[in-house]
């Protein structure tokens, strides 16, 4: 499971926002770099990456980062469990998807894991950008991200 972050030239990222370092984001949550780099590795955030290698991260990301922390500490979830609820989110309704493309997409509904989380997707496949993708920003804002939920688990 490697993802591939949005390569960036500049220490801002398009939309002009500042991009933190690692050691920034691991200071101001109180928490390892290798914490950052176990929840990458886990699936659970794609960041910015310097065309040096080098990771960065949105203020957005700093928040979602945060959601994850309190996932694991408050309400007790693991990796897998966060994975699980991410991978609920509806991709192939909120990405106009081809009929194909939706029944050979490794992200399918019989996933346990986030699209981001796999290499052949059809839109990886294509060259499409997770970082910019609409399912990977609907995560990063939360509040968005609760009304998906809520309406993926409505009764009828």
């Amino acid at each position: 499971m490697k993802i591939s972050p949005q390569t960036v030239d500049q220490p801002e990222c398009l939309s002009g926002e500042k991009l933190h370092s690692p050691r920034e984001v691991a200071h101001m949550l109180d928490l390892s770099v290798e914490t950052l780099r176990l929840y990458e590795r886990e699936g659970l955030f794609v960041p910015y990456k310097l065309s040096s290698g080098h990771r960065r991260f949105t203020d957005e990301d700093i928040e979602w980062i945060k959601c994850i922390q309190r996932q694991i500490h408050e309400n007790k979830l693991n990796f897998a469990g966060i994975r699980y609820l991410l991978a609920m989110l509806p991709c192939h309704e909120m990405k106009p998807c081809c009929l194909e493309d939706h029944e050979t997409c490794p992200a399918g509904t019989k996933s346990c894991r986030p699209c981001w989380d796999f290499e052949d997707t059809p839109c990886r496949i294509q060259g499409e950008n997770c970082r910019t993708c609409v399912v990977y920003q609907q995560v990063l804002n939360i509040d968005n991200l609760k009304q998906i939920l809520q309406v993926k688990f409505k009764c009828d």
